[in-house]
Order: C-alpha cells, then sequence, then structure tokens
C-alpha cells in the first residue's frame, strides 16, 4: 500500500489511481471542497526533483493573493534593498515568516488564527500560496478560479505530518468560507 493509500484510509479520504499523465493521489473533501495531495516531478531540461504537492482548488470572485514561506538569508537581503512583507503583529510569527498579499486586512485576519498559526509554525520547509496559477509553474486559471498550495522538496510519507498538514487546509477552507472569499455557490454547481 503506498503512502496516499493508507494516507486516505486514515482520514477517510479518496484515493485516486494513477492514469495517463496524472499521479495517484488522495483527495480529502471539506465543507464541499477538494483538498488534493499527490507527488509531483519538476522537470527542467535534465534535471528532475520530486515534490508533494497539496492543492485547494476553488472559486473567488475577491482576487486575494497570499504568499506565506519561511525567512531566508534571500529574504533578509531583500529587505536590505527595501522589499516589503506585511508583519501580522505576532512577534514570533512576523520574524520567522515572510507574509506577502494583494489584501493585507485579510491575510492579517487570515493569520490571527491561533490554530492555523501555530499549525504553520509546527511544519518545517513551510510554503502556502494562493495564486491564480495552475500549480506554480503552468498557466494563468480562468477567471475567479484560485489554487492555495503547498509545496516540499521530495515525497512527505510521514502521516502525522500529512495529516497536520490537512488540519491546516480544513482550517483554512473553514476561515475562507468565513471570510467569503472561497464562493461556495460556484463550488457547488462546477
Amino acid at each position: 500500500m503506498n503512502t496516499w493509500q493508507k494516507f486516505s484510509k486514515e482520514v477517510n479520504g479518496t484515493f485516486i489511481k494513477e492514469f495517463s499523465w496524472h499521479s495517484v493521489k488522495a483527495e480529502v473533501m471539506h465543507k464541499g471542497v477538494p483538498i488534493i495531495f499527490d507527488n509531483y516531478n519538476l522537470w527542467s531540461g535534465r534535471f528532475s526533483k520530486k515534490m508533494t504537492r497539496i492543492v485547494l482548488p476553488y472559486y473567488s470572485i475577491q482576487n486575494l493573493i497570499l504568499d506565506i514561506h519561511e525567512n531566508s538569508l534571500v529574504d533578509r537581503i531583500q529587505k536590505i534593498f527595501g522589499s516589503q512583507d506585511l508583519q501580522i503583529g505576532r512577534t514570533d510569527f512576523d520574524k520567522r515568516f515572510i507574509i506577502k498579499s494583494n489584501d493585507e486586512h485579510k491575510a492579517t485576519t487570515i493569520l490571527q488564527n491561533q490554530k492555523i498559526r501555530n499549525l504553520i509554525k509546527s511544519d518545517k520547509n513551510f510554503r502556502l500560496l494562493i495564486s491564480k496559477n495552475e500549480g506554480i509553474w503552468h498557466e494563468e486559471l480562468p477567471i475567479n478560479q484560485y489554487e492555495l498550495s503547498f509545496y516540499d522538496d521530495g515525497e512527505i510519507k510521514d502521516l502525522n505530518r500529512l495529516k497536520s498538514l490537512l488540519e491546516l487546509f480544513k482550517e483554512l477552507t473553514t476561515v475562507f468560507i468565513e471570510l467569503k472569499i472561497i464562493d461556495l455557490k460556484n463550488e457547488r454547481t462546477a
């Protein structure tokens, strides 16, 4: 039994077998919205790198873009040269993470949720992104479609870590619905 089969079984998700060019995956529905877990091969010429990805595709009439990732040396250098990022007023979180968004109020509101902050802080090499692109290397999605995504190098086989990331995505989905970021009317008709 592979990781996605085990994970699907433990979280009452759906295991989806590999077909054509689509990888094997696990899908968990939460409040009518799919959360998809799979492995992704990044190809660049002769270079190939396997990654774990979690994607929550959704419809929205709000144009919220959000990027949260661990503070790195490159980020510190960019700050010296004037790069701006959001501060949410939580010193430990603000020091550890870079937050970029086109809507400071919504980003701050989302990150005031202590459960979300704790789940983000408990992970390593954290990178969460809301974008209008299909994946992080593909073309733009149709109007009003977005993806909340998480990518990490290699295959995550630790079921406890995957469950923690699922809890994060479930909590984010709930908050996005409360803030009307996710348009459930369109989710149910899609």
